[in-house]
């Protein structure tokens, strides 16, 4: 009897075999809902150090994105309404947290961007959040298990234009974006009753 089994079993692991090797994952065509990234950032005191990750900052809320150039007038324009609206009280800043990301890091310089957006002494454009430099090499990750996908972080966000102003909520999901080149306190206010509506 014993001597039937051994070769029955001997021919059912050599059949088998391949049944128990991983199945690699096919990689999806598709940019990924959920949004994270990790990138550097001006690494000033405002930044809270010299790296930036997405999905780390989402766990203490939604986030306010402003995609910036330094020469974007736009992009000035949408910085003094959002640091003025919160330093008045207009705004609870309190329910998000603003980051501006440099959408042109292959061209322009993060010197420029410090000299425009990163010293409070230098004009109305001061930035107090952080500001985060991805480049273009720069890829967007898989919210889930942190590994990096093939698309870029301008990618994952539908390659905005500056300036754009998205909210993405805890989920990693983008849930608003501007209409407007120039800052709109109402579209601001549009944006922050979303991110009150995604905490709720």
């Amino acid at each position: 009897m014993q001597r039937k089994i051994v070769p029955i079993l001997l021919t059912l692991t050599i059949v088998l075999s391949g049944c128990t090797a991983p199945v690699n994952e096919v990689e999806s065509d598709d940019v990924p809902i959920r949004l994270s990234f990790s990138a550097e950032t001006l690494d000033r005191t405002e930044d809270g150090g010299g790296q930036f990750d997405l999905k780390e900052t989402l766990q203490s809320g939604p986030v306010l994105a402003l995609w910036i150039a330094a020469g974007c007038s736009g992009c000035h324009d949408w910085t003094q309404l959002i640091r003025e609206s919160f330093d008045n009280g207009s705004l609870n800043d309190s329910i998000v947290n603003v980051i501006s990301i440099h959408r042109w890091g292959d061209i322009e310089s993060s010197d420029r961007v410090m000299e425009v957006f990163g010293v409070e002494d230098n004009n109305s454009y001061y930035t107090p959040w952080p500001i985060i430099l991805p480049k273009e090499s720069t890829k967007l990750l898989d919210f889930t298990t942190g590994s990096p996908t093939k698309f870029s972080v301008y990618d994952g966000f539908n390659n905005p234009g500056t300036p754009t102003v998205q909210l993405i909520g805890q989920n990693g999901i983008k849930m608003w974006q501007s209409k407007s080149y120039w800052a709109n306190y109402t579209m601001l206010e549009e944006a922050m009753s979303v991110a009150e509506l995604i905490i709720a």
